[in-house]
Parts: C-alpha cells; structure tokens; sequence
C-alpha cells in the first residue's frame, strides 16, 4: 500500500482553565451502589487495547506476550490469537473486523474473527512510523491513530511522535502535531469530537470533526495531572479517561471532573477502558497484569453498526 502524507492545518490552540475538583459522591449517578472493580482474567504481561463487539464481548491485548484475550460475559477467558506482534490499541470497524495496532510491527492491521485471518492496513512493506498504538474508526471507514514511540522492542523512533488518518482509501495524512507524546485518540458518539491524549503532557487536546480526517478548532481541553492513555464515552457523552496509577478520571461532556474510579474501587492502575457486558452497562479496565470489570448505571458507546 502507498500512503500518502499531507499536513493539515488547523487553528491556534485555545486554552480552557482547569476544572474545580470533584465532591467526593460525584460518582453516586453513573456508577452502581456498592461497585468495586471484579477481577475478570488475571496473570498477563501487560493489558491495553479493550475492544467490544456488537454482542458485548471484549477483546483486549497483551502486547508483552503478543497475544489477544476474549472475555466473554459468564466465561472465563480466552485466548484470539497469540502472534498479533505487540499488539496494543484496538476497536472493531462496521464490517465486524477487529483492528489492531501492532506497535513493534510498525503497522495496523484488520483481524477477521471467524477465520483469524489479517490483513495490513497501514504499514507494507518497510517501516514508515514509529509504534502505532491507538485508533479510533469513522463510520466513513477510515480511522484516526496515533504514532508515539515507547521502545516496546527497543526501536529507536524514526520520525516526530504524531497523530494521522487514513481514508477508507489508505491515504494517511497527518491530522494533528501538537502532541509531545501522542496517545488514546477517541472519536465522539455523533463523530463531531475528537478526544487526542497527550501522555508525556499530561493533557487531553479536543477538535471538531468538520468531516471525516478534517479537525478544526484544536483546544487543549483537560489538564490532567496525570498521563493519559485510553478512552472511552458512555450515553451521557462522560468522557472516561485511563491515566495509569490515578486510575480512570471521568469528566462531563463540558470538560467538568465527576470522579475518579481508582484503587479505592479496586482500579489500582488504568492502561485503558470500553464499555461492554450485555447490556453495555460494564468498565472493563486493563490494569497490568489483570482485566477488570466495575458495574456501572450507564451505558457506553457501542461499536459502529455493521454495514449491510
């Protein structure tokens, strides 16, 4: 595949003042009585990338030992595959496949769950970027992702640390260069938002969504105090946001903070968050070693509805 890449301008960066912080019963609306995180597999290298179905099972990634897990509701989990090389960041796109960010691949790739057969959407043949590490997919078809560098594998970085789109085409165009460490990328339910985490910067950077690869308004809209990793939305449009030993910190559509699931809820640690479960109403967290499920009030966003 031949990418093509292309800057794309967007406007100054407009700052936004850090939020008050949260009453300590902020979570009382969106989490359920009592929750405390359960522990749903235990024992991997390291977990990222939780990606949910259309029927609510999760996949999630132990790029340390190059392997996707299945957790399925009631069940114990499973092993996908084991030789998705430092696999990482990961969401389904509308025709049921999971995508994959294979880090110390250098590349992105679309699993077929049936068959367990991929196929390499960004990144043939030689390397071209540093260590894809998150997605997120248009229903348009392409998708947003994010290229940091963390030496999974000890490769040294080749280009800056950025954040780029690739058209349903596979044209790649860099979206966004604000970053010093570019990570979770998320888009909005209604596609208009894009949420870009800044994991060195601790920040997290918001753009509207003019059409699909096209960003405007770039506004450095949360200051963590933490670092960011993973995200993810629920029904309310509360942005969930995985920032390492300070657990999940969730904060309103408006940027307000609502609280923050950590070891007090028995979330020691947060690589990443989905929404999944059978009624979509479960935080599945990647912590370390473990995956984790906190029963919530919510629901969270859906994967894109498959294309007929």
């Amino acid at each position: 595949m031949s990418n093509r890449l292309a800057f794309l301008l967007i406007s100054p960066i407009a700052l936004l003042p850090v939020a008050a912080a949260p009453a300590a019963d902020s979570l009382a609306g969106i989490v359920a009585p009592g929750a405390r995180a359960e522990v749903l597999g235990a024992g991997y290298g390291f977990c990222e990338g939780p990606a949910a179905d259309a029927e609510g099972n999760v996949y999630f990634s132990d790029g340390k030992n190059d392997t996707i897990h299945l957790w399925r509701p009631g069940r114990p989990v499973e092993v996908f595959v084991d030789d998705s090389l430092d696999a990482n960041g990961m969401m389904f796109n509308a025709r049921g496949e999971l995508v994959v960010c294979e880090g110390a691949a250098f590349r992105i790739v679309a699993f077929d769950v049936k068959t367990k057969a991929k196929r390499i959407l960004v990144g043939q043949g030689d390397r071209q970027y540093n260590e894809p590490n998150d997605l997120a997919i248009d229903s348009a078809g392409g998708f947003y992702f994010t290229d940091p560098n963390y030496r999974h594998r000890g490769q040294e970085a080749i280009k800056k640390e950025l954040a780029y789109y690739c058209s349903p085409e596979g044209k790649v165009a860099v979206v966004s260069d604000v970053c010093t460490n570019p990570n979770g990328v998320l888009l909005s339910a209604d596609e208009k938002t894009l949420y870009l985490a800044d994991c060195r910067g601790k920040l997290v950077y918001r753009y509207g969504v003019a059409s699909p690869g096209k960003l405007t308004g770039e506004t450095r809209w949360l200051d963590l105090g933490a670092s960011p990793d993973g995200m993810t939305v629920d029904e309310e449009g509360n942005l969930y946001v995985a920032c390492g030993a300070a657990g999940v910190k969730v904060y309103s559509r408006e940027g307000e903070p609502i609280g923050q699931i950590s070891a007090e809820r028995g979330v020691p640690y947060a690589s990443n968050v989905c929404f999944g479960g059978k009624d979509f109403r479960t935080l599945l967290v990647t912590s370390k070693d473990r995956f984790l499920g906190v029963q919530m009030k919510v629901a969270g966003a859906r994967p894109l509805p498959g294309k007929k």
